[in-house]
């Protein structure tokens, strides 16, 4: 039977008219996609997040409590709470036990499982052609946030929250495994707080469309309220509310929590496929609630800020998949053969290769001057350095890190003006009293550091670092 006579035996499905087209189609982007994350996997430490995120884990491993962990300097006095802390704990444990290969062997699953469930949710509204173009167009935004995080979690789990969604709306089935869900993704990343609202506006739709009976009603809109309860009642308690909302007032400090500028080549992907959601649903007749539902957070996570743009590329995908053709055809043995070998390919192939770009060679070139500092000494940095350090030189106090949870609004501010040298940065300097200074030697705090007598101790690497010691 050709295909296009089995899609023709399905209802609302329409036929392609270049067949085998639309047979090569999903192939070819399915092996540039395979080849993309085994390049990506290679990259677990393009993000020098990653190595703060060990730290923290060996931390949570060898004595911090979760309900009140500690600092790991002086320069950082905030009553923290951790939002992250089972998967730092899994980073640091995977690093024990497989070194970097294992590191690379997370990385290419936790991506191939990301891509395989998008494109799987976009195959129930659309073909495979235009799944596996869609699943590409949203790759391609998730570019640059895409790394050994763990709010690429995130993104897991919120596929799995439209997945569950969509099966409610065709069945009128409460979704009660997203409550398990929703504890495991409150222990892993902040951004849990999204998924319970999107829960929150899906069990709406869904009402809205299936209008049920009371008690079945009651039991849809159950779901969003005790996937919140659940997150409360990790080891971490109700602060872990609270922590979402610091999070949010410090988005001046952070540019992923800024608003995103969508006119750019980088916000390509989430613009074009934002603009082709609003332009399929206006021109169609008989717009459902739950597409609008799904347009609507589409919208708010694209406008939110820079972290929640990976976020709206899911959600805006659905909407465009389902404009694709009325009814898909179901998923083949040899489709489903096919995404399983691929992702087979990435998990096989990716741990056999070197490690590429990684963010702490620069600063491994200075690990025989720091490593000859007296044990406890105070290191200032920048943001990116006083990451790696933190997981290279443990036995340093770094000050400076981008784990902002840490700090304290006024101390956020304290430093950021210490970098940009506004008035008082001198006071901010005394007050830490640093013992070395590893810092970009175009820095304008290196710089005003080397006027006031500080001497060069080291300088190297494709981008230029500079050690200095404060003047005796």
């Amino acid at each position: 039977m050709t295909e296009a006579r089995v899609l023709a035996e399905q209802p609302g499905a329409t036929p392609s008219r270049f067949p085998l087209l639309a047979r090569a189609i999903p192939v070819l982007v399915g092996c540039l996609l395979a080849l993309l994350l085994v390049l990506l996997a290679r990259r677990p430490f393009r993000a020098f997040d990653t190595y703060f995120h060990l730290r923290f884990g060996e931390e949570f491993r060898h004595g911090w409590s979760i309900a009140h962990p500690g600092q790991l300097s002086s320069a950082s006095t905030n009553d923290w709470v951790p939002t992250q802390w089972l998967a730092q704990v899994g980073l640091s444990w995977v690093e024990d036990v497989a070194g970097t290969t294992g590191l690379i062997v997370v990385l290419a699953a936790v991506a191939a499982a990301l891509t395989g469930s998008l494109y799987l949710l976009l195959r129930r509204r659309a073909g495979p052609a235009s799944a596996a173009v869609l699943t590409a167009v949203v790759v391609a935004g998730w570019l640059p946030s895409l790394s050994l995080r763990p709010q690429v979690l995130s993104y897991l789990f919120l596929v799995a929250v439209v997945a569950a969604w969509d099966r409610a709306r065709r069945t009128g089935r409460p979704p009660w495994l997203l409550v398990p869900l929703a504890w495991v993704w409150a222990t892993c990343h902040g951004m849990w707080v999204l998924g319970v609202g999107a829960s929150a506006v899906l069990a709406v739709a869904v009402l809205l469309e299936r209008r049920p009976l009371r008690r079945a009603s009651l039991a849809l809109l159950a779901v969003p309220v005790a996937m919140l309860l659940a997150a409360l009642v990790t080891p971490v308690g109700p602060r872990l509310l609270s922590a979402v909302l610091l999070v949010n007032s410090r988005a001046e400090y952070f540019h992923e929590w800024r608003a995103p500028e969508l006119v750019t080549v980088g916000a390509l992907p989430v613009t074009g496929l934002l603009v082709a959601a609003v332009l399929l649903l206006v021109r169609r007749v008989g717009v459902r609630p739950y597409d609008v539902a799904l347009l609507g957070l589409g919208g708010v996570f694209a406008v939110y800020s820079q972290r929640t743009l990976p976020l709206a590329l899911i959600v805006l995908a659905c909407v465009v998949a389902g404009e694709a053709r009325r009814r898909a055809p179901r998923v083949s043995w040899a489709e489903s053969a096919g995404l399983a070998a691929l992702a087979a390919l990435v998990l096989v192939v990716a741990p056999s290769q070197s490690v590429l770009d990684d963010s702490a060679d620069d600063v491994r070139r200075f690990t025989t001057a720091l490593d000859a500092l007296p044990a406890g000494s105070v290191v200032l940095t920048d943001w990116p350095s006083g990451s790696v350090l933190l997981w290279t030189e443990p036995q340093l106090e770094i000050l400076l890190h981008g784990y902002g949870d840490v700090y304290t609004d006024t101390e956020l501010e304290r430093y950021d003006d210490l970098a940009r040298l506004a008035p008082g940065w001198d006071v901010t300097l005394a007050r830490l009293a640093p013992d070395a200074a590893l810092l970009p030697l175009d820095d304008p705090l290196a710089y005003a550091l080397a006027d006031r007598g500080w001497s060069l101790v080291q300088t190297d690497g494709e981008k230029p670092l500079v050690l200095l010691s404060p003047p005796r």
